[in-house]
């Protein structure tokens, strides 16, 4: 069984992996050993914001500039990328969860911490 521990950010997920008996630092991520989880277990992060929502003129060219009349601005449907500087962590939190058989979600219990789950 392959167990994904979901944390916030960086130094929420070296946190857990110090309380582990085992660690070992990854590019993105951590291998822990410990006898609570049964297999193969990794420790990954978030940060802040992996994926943005769209700016407004993606949507419509009319949304380009800021306009009383054009408010409010809603989408049909909300569009959301992941900028350049994010990608290679959002690659590695994409990867592990997608290969998890059990995900564990360590965020934060508040509003940030939920929207980053």
């Amino acid at each position: 069984m392959k167990t994904v521990i979901l944390a916030e950010k960086p130094s929420q997920a070296k946190a857990y992996a110090e309380a582990m008996q085992k660690s070992k630092k990854q590019d993105g991520y951590f291998e822990i050993q410990d006898p609570i989880f049964n297999g193969e277990t990794m420790i990954t992060w978030g940060f802040g914001h992996l994926v943005s929502p769209v700016s407004p003129e993606i949507y419509k060219d009319e949304w380009k500039a800021w306009c009383l009349g054009n408010l409010p601005m809603i989408p049909e449907r909300f569009q959301y990328e992941v900028t350049a500087d994010k990608k290679k962590q959002f690659n590695v939190v994409a990867k592990l969860l997608k290969s998890a058989d059990q995900i564990v979600i360590g965020t934060d219990a508040d509003r940030e911490g939920e929207n980053i789950a």
